[in-house]
């Protein structure tokens, strides 16, 4: 199945840009742009959450649109471990289990000089 999007080109209006995926994984980035700043002068955390939700939903689903079957976000939990001010942030997801109806998944995001600035958990719900 062909994603609907071209890998190192910006995605939505966030730009969210698609690096690579493989049945499992994803590596998705984001620059960071002001605009999408908090009041306190750092990211919003909802980009952070976005950006982690983007990778973790495309690794599952590189494992389950062969089948005709999608994805969806069921849960999710996010830490966000450091203030993010500027440069690319790169969020890496792996699929950890993936069941009949179910599927566990987690990301890391890391920022230029390479620092963990958020890890997230998700369970999707595999449909039909």
């Amino acid at each position: 199945m062909k994603p609907p999007f071209r890998y190192g080109e910006r995605v939505g209006p966030l730009g969210y840009v698609p690096v690579e995926a493989t049945p499992g994984t994803a590596v998705w980035e984001y620059t960071v742009d002001r605009d999408h700043f908090n009041p306190n002068g750092v990211l919003h955390g909802g980009v952070l959450m976005g950006l982690l939700d983007t990778a973790m939903g495309h690794a599952v689903a590189a494992m389950v649109a062969e089948q005709g079957r999608y994805n969806a976000a069921a849960q999710m939990n996010v830490h966000f471990l450091l203030p993010i001010k500027r440069g690319t942030i790169r969020a890496r997801a792996e699929v950890r289990k993936l069941g009949k109806r179910l599927a566990v998944v987690d990301a890391e995001a890391t920022d230029d000089e390479g620092r963990l600035v958020g890890l997230a958990t998700a369970t999707h719900t595999l449909l039909p």
